[in-house]
């Protein structure tokens, strides 16, 4: 799947809604009221199940071993999970008929080049999603090298001053643009009706 745009969303009202202009919904667990049922997530559009720990820019605050056991049995009733790198081996062994997006998340900086490259080949998901704290314009030359010399990679840099990198990194190629229905999720997070809009005045799509 290419150039698909992804809206993440905090409830099932937005859901609903995103039905309606996203091509893929993620479901961002973390930040719904509270835990829904686990068949609840099922919808007609492909989708992503996310429980993202605080340390990982999320609001999930149980036991490790409790959120992956959930990303489990969520998984059942999604096309995508999200996993973090940091996890071992047999974790991503256990999400077997599901596809992985592998996520990558640096709030302090971006690393170097050479260390994003051992980041991607190193990948055990369908999908590698890497998201880095910028600095300048050198960390932004990181992003689009990866993004040209690598296929099945979404790279941005955080932050409200290199939201652009997420546009940058559609055009270059990235299987998703990660959006809101309305309130961004992260800083720098174009809500999908301006992603669209940028995108189309830039004919690309």
């Amino acid at each position: 799947m290419k150039g698909s745009f992804v809206v993440s969303v905090k409830s099932f009202a937005e859901a609903s809604q995103a039905v309606r202009v996203a091509d893929v919904i993620e479901f961002r667990l973390d930040l719904f009221p509270s835990l829904p049922e686990y068949d609840r997530i099922r919808t007609e559009k492909p989708s992503i199940v996310t429980i993202r720990l605080k340390e990982d820019g999320g609001r999930y605050e149980g036991e490790e071993e409790e959120r992956l056991e959930l990303l489990r049995k969520y998984s059942r009733y999604v096309d995508y999970v999200d996993l973090e790198t940091r996890l071992d081996d047999e974790v991503f062994l256990k999400f077997e008929k599901v596809k992985i997006i592998e996520s990558y998340h640096n709030f302090t900086e971006t690393p170097s080049y050479e260390e994003l490259v051992d980041i991607v080949e190193a990948k055990r998901g369908d999908v590698i999603k890497i998201a880095t704290m910028g600095a300048g314009k050198e960390d932004v030359v990181k992003i689009v090298k990866l993004l040209t010399e690598y296929d099945d990679v979404v790279a941005f840099l955080m932050g409200r001053k290199f939201a652009y990198t997420r546009i940058l990194s559609f055009i270059l190629g990235s299987p998703f643009i990660y959006c809101s229905l309305s309130t961004p999720v992260a800083p720098g997070q174009y809500d999908v009706y301006t992603a669209r809009k940028i995108l189309k005045s830039m004919g690309v799509i």
